[in-house]
């Protein structure tokens, strides 16, 4: 350790040498061992002010609840954020971890090898003079050499390419209600003792306490696939979504919509909040499922156009 640091020491003398004692201390801190390191996360202001494109992990804080202000302290936009994220994030909730990027547009990250410039451009754009012109922009946007204009340019996995003006028509999950603030829940997601069945039972979804009667809209579009009583739910409503994913509406009082009827998120009135089925009082049992129909904890849904589901245990 002491040969290492007696090393850079003398590095950084000849650098200061040979560069003049202004920048002497500069060079020091520069090679020299016991500089400390900088600090987990940037603040949106170093990001905000770069002049070059830069891009971080940003863990949501109690308290912080707007995605576009978060979007505004770090120079991007709301847009920008969603694309690169995946996610419409219209709710937020501490800990959530975002990447976050200084500049309009999508950070797109190649995951395959062997994938070209020109395979990134046709997944944004169609037509052959669209694609030119807006791998143009790519390639000015990303600093990339002026060759990657005239013949196949190969991308490494995982670098990070800014796609500019990226917007994203999102087809996400809401909370089934009229508000969308976030709801009590009386029961989560995962393992739980079971009130009425006095065991210990896996719980699908969500247990929201509504009163009687409260309207019932889809969390998201698509067709319904079931409509009536189904045995613990009670009287329970299923819709299938374009992506091959699931919801499911549980123990209502009332059914509005037939299987084979298309619905719309937060328009189609589905029905009402009920007690049927093993229920214990009025509430909505509310259950998002993947398309092999694992469940999948609405948390982790809302605001998400495609979900990842595990097998039960």
């Amino acid at each position: 350790m002491r040969a290492l640091a007696a090393f850079l020491l003398l590095v950084a003398a000849k650098t200061a040498r040979a560069a003049g004692p202004a920048d002497a201390a500069g060079n020091f801190a520069r090679f020299s061992v016991l500089t400390p390191p900088g600090p987990d996360e940037p603040s949106p202001a170093a990001l905000a002010h770069a002049r070059r494109l830069l891009y971080a992990v940003h863990r949501v804080a109690k308290g912080e609840t707007s995605a576009a202000r978060l979007a505004k302290a770090y120079g991007t936009t709301l847009a920008a954020l969603q694309a690169t994220n995946d996610n419409e994030l219209y709710l937020m909730y501490p800990g959530m971890r975002l990447t976050v990027l200084n500049r309009d547009g999508e950070l797109y990250t190649v995951r395959r090898t062997s994938q070209t410039l020109d395979s990134v451009v046709a997944k944004f754009r169609s037509g052959a003079a669209s694609r030119r012109a807006f791998k143009e922009l790519i390639v000015r946007a990303n600093n990339l050499p002026g060759i990657a204009l005239l013949a196949p340019y190969e991308l490494e996995p995982g670098r990070k390419l800014l796609i500019p003006g990226v917007r994203v028509a999102f087809d996400t999950y809401r909370f089934p209600f009229e508000s969308q603030a976030w709801p009590r829940i009386s029961s989560g997601f995962g393992y739980r003792y079971h009130p009425i069945l006095h065991r210990r039972r896996f719980h699908d979804g969500f247990d929201i306490p509504k009163p009687y009667g409260t309207p019932v809209y889809p969390a998201r579009s698509g067709v319904v696939t079931m409509a009536g009583w189904h045995e613990g739910y009670g009287l329970l409503i299923e819709i299938r979504h374009a992506n091959g994913e699931s919801t499911r509406y549980g123990h209502l009082s009332k059914i509005f919509v037939h299987a084979g009827q298309r619905v719309q998120r937060g328009k189609t009135l589905i029905g009402r909040v009920g007690s049927t089925g093993l229920s214990t009082g009025p509430h909505l049992h509310f259950e998002v499922r993947d398309r092999h129909g694992n469940p999948v904890n609405p948390k982790t849904a809302i605001g998400r156009s495609a979900v990842r589901g595990a097998p039960r245990k």
